[in-house]
């Protein structure tokens, strides 16, 4: 089982942290987000990853120490340019099955296995890993017609809806819907082979998922994952920091950066 994680975000959000720090390094609760990821991953099967970088990409390789880390065999694909979150596909060596791609973002109890075992089963082109969403309106919502008659008033109503969690399940012909250069979102790439017929299905999971992007959700991470590890990693991983293999920490003002061991 393969997978590429994109990691080649600024994190403009996250500044000024992200100055001197990678987004996919930002710590949560003592842990980079990345490394957190990659050990969910190789706790779901997979043996391969390849991570996509661009904004600081020596310090992300480097905390890694080498190509082989918590049981997986990593590889490194260098983005000279933002790509978007599908344009660094098409820097690496066509797919021959199935791959996960999914952001470095994410912090998610989210069963990769049970993901991929859903995929191959659908024989879907693509499967969306989907997250259900609710937005609180604080005020009465009026509906009026072309007349602007009332049509309807619903008091302080809950908006439901499913977001992409930036995780996903591609087979190798969604990539012939790619362009072969330039930058190239994921939603552009999935809507565009939805068009020409191709199977697009979504995953609902009704679990944690948080996007790290900016203070107050990376700290929304952090109190998730203070509470409940096992959630995120499962009981057989050791409950604090020292259980990274390859990575050391170095403290830099308010927040902590890793270099390689």
């Amino acid at each position: 089982m393969r997978a590429v994680v994109l990691a080649g975000g600024e994190g403009r959000r996250l500044r000024p942290a992200t100055l001197t720090i990678p987004k996919p390094l930002m710590a949560v609760d003592g842990t980079p987000i990345l490394h957190l990821i990659l050990r969910q991953l190789s706790g779901a099967g997979f043996t391969h990853v390849t991570l996509s970088l661009g904004y600081r990409a020596h310090m992300i390789e480097a905390s890694f120490g080498g190509n082989r880390w918590s049981g997986l065999e990593l590889d490194f694909s260098l983005e000279r340019e933002p790509l978007g979150t599908a344009g660094p596909l098409a820097l690496l060596p066509p797919p021959e099955d199935s791959t996960l791609v999914m952001n470095a973002d994410v912090l998610t109890d989210l069963d990769f296995a049970g993901l991929w075992s859903r995929h191959k089963k659908s024989q879907a082109t693509a499967t969306i890993a989907l997250a259900p969403q609710h937005l609180d309106i604080a005020h009465g919502v009026v509906h009026i017609d072309e007349e602007e008659r009332v049509t309807d008033f619903r008091e302080k109503p809950r908006m439901e809806f499913l977001v992409s969690s930036g995780i996903y399940v591609l087979e190798p012909a969604l990539l012939d819907y790619l362009p072969p250069r330039g930058r190239y979102d994921m939603p552009t790439l999935l809507e565009t082979a939805r068009r020409q017929g191709e199977r697009i299905e979504g995953h609902v999971f009704d679990g944690a998922w948080h996007d790290i992007g900016t203070p107050e959700q990376l700290a929304e991470a952090t109190a998730a994952f203070r509470a409940d590890r096992a959630r995120y990693l499962g009981r057989t991983h050791g409950p604090g920091r020292e259980g990274l293999p390859g990575a050391r920490y170095a403290r830099t003002g308010s927040a902590e950066e890793v270099v390689g061991g």
